[in-house]
């Protein structure tokens, strides 16, 4: 996706990021080995995420994409081309992907509502139910 925002003139790109839960062993150890941290991590873990809108207009980034804001590294572990809804590495909550939902939701309603972007990206954290946004310098009435 980041290749395809690179190559076109105008676009409106919002991605979203959902951190995995940690799994000992990458799930390969039985859960009644698991240490007492280990089992904090696993709990603790899968709630963050982030949702970035890029916005590109006649060839001019006028908000970065997601790669602007958090760089991609190739050689993560999973790798930038994987799709996790079809292969999942690690186990997502679903409650993450709601809010991850919900923030991708804000941000269509208000371009659909009003034509603007308010946010240009969000962070997130579903189990203290936290969220901050970076607001998008005034990007009000956007041209179709």
């Amino acid at each position: 996706m980041n290749e395809y925002f690179n190559q076109v003139d105008d676009l409106i790109y919002i991605d979203a990021g959902i951190e995995g839960v940690y799994l000992p062993d990458d799930g390969r150890k039985a859960e009644e080995t698991w240490t007492k941290q280990e089992r904090e991590d696993h709990i603790e873990s899968g709630y963050s995420g982030q949702v970035v809108l890029g916005l590109k207009k006649e060839g001019r980034i006028i908000l970065e994409p997601v790669n602007g804001i958090y760089p991609i590294d190739p050689t993560d572990a999973i790798p930038p081309s994987h799709n996790c809804g079809s292969e999942p590495y690690q186990p997502q909550r679903m409650i993450a992907n709601e809010f991850a939902a919900l923030q991708i939701c804000t941000m269509m309603n208000e371009l659909f509502a009003s034509g603007s972007i308010i946010s240009h990206y969000i962070n997130f954290n579903a189990r203290n139910g936290n969220s901050r946004a970076e607001e998008a310098e005034a990007l009000g009435e956007m041209e179709s």
